[in-house]
């Protein structure tokens, strides 16, 4: 189990990296642009681990548990690559990364002043605005590892079922 999740949690970090530079290089804040390919990304490479231990390492059988602690080690690892990356791009590499992103997530809140008010009420937005004003390269990276955990988590539940025999 654990070869074949680090095999894929590598891959999949190495991944995420890859297509945080690419989008990185073509001007495109990858902080902000990434995260619907992220889903797509966790997907692929959660299907491929959990398949590949039934087929290779368990001949063609998979508990349920077996897929759940496959996919878990596969997406946490893939998590914790693309978070420690996002640190270090946002403290060493670039800190006008997480800059560029604080103004873009302001620009958002003010574009839509009026919405948030009424879907939420005053208070709970210059809470929100205070929040973005005061995010750390950190916070960026726990919430990118966090999100992809949750994300992995949902999509492992689904393929451990699928693939269960």
């Amino acid at each position: 189990m654990i070869k074949v999740a680090l095999k894929y949690g590598i891959a999949g970090g190495a991944f995420f990296i890859i297509l945080f530079l690419i989008l990185y290089y073509t001007n495109e804040n990858p902080l902000i642009y990434s995260k619907l390919i992220d889903v797509f990304i966790l997907l692929i490479f959660l299907v491929f681990a959990i398949r590949e231990f039934r087929q290779v390492y368990n001949n063609g059988k998979l508990h349920f548990w077996q897929g759940m602690s496959v996919g878990i080690l596969t997406y946490i690892g893939m998590a914790m690559i693309s978070a420690v990356f996002i640190y270090i791009i946002t403290t060493i590499v670039d800190p006008q990364l997480l800059t560029h992103y604080i103004e873009s997530r302001m620009i958002m809140l003010e574009e839509n002043k009026d919405t948030l008010i009424e879907t939420i009420n005053e208070q709970a937005y210059l809470k929100s605005i205070s929040g973005v004003k005061n995010t750390t390269a950190f916070d960026l990276a726990l919430d990118d590892f966090l999100k992809k955990s949750i994300t992995g988590l949902i999509i492992t539940i689904a393929v451990s079922v699928i693939f269960r025999k």
